[in-house]
């Protein structure tokens, strides 16, 4: 069982391949995160930009109300994985384990749960009807 209501990292795995990124950039990878907020708002960043919606979960299918990013230029590699989570979000996502099983959630707007029983910290995965995925790690 997961509770979703927390701080999550987020790596974007689709399809669609990165473009080259300039060979004298020294920027470092950015991270995407998504924090769902216990009355249904979340919030985040794709790495580049800040980014705010809504989500629901019915049985094990994650769905993202309309979202809403600033409109900030980056880093190509950065902008392509922001692109890609937006992309995503607006598509329903199942979730899964790691291992592919279907996920419960249990109390979708409850407050966060803690770690694992292993001291690991929770992942899940989000995955689209064409097998993209979002991987999420709990961070709080």
């Amino acid at each position: 069982m997961l509770r979703l209501v927390g701080r999550w990292r987020v790596d974007v795995r689709t399809a669609t391949p990165p473009p080259a990124d300039d060979a004298t950039s020294s920027e470092p990878p950015r991270t995407a995160s998504l924090t769902f907020e216990g009355d249904g708002q979340v919030f985040g960043t794709g790495g580049v930009n800040r980014l705010r919606g809504t989500w629901s979960v019915e049985g094990d299918t994650l769905t993202f109300g309309p979202v809403a990013s600033t409109l900030m230029a980056g880093p190509t590699a950065a902008m392509h994985q922001e692109a890609e989570l937006l992309r995503l979000l607006h598509e329903p996502l199942e979730l899964r384990a790691p291992d592919g099983s279907p996920v419960t959630v249990l109390e979708p707007l409850a407050a966060p749960a803690g770690p694992t029983d292993d001291g690991a910290a929770a992942r899940v995965e989000l995955v689209t009807a064409t097998g993209e995925r979002l991987t999420l790690t709990r961070e709080d």
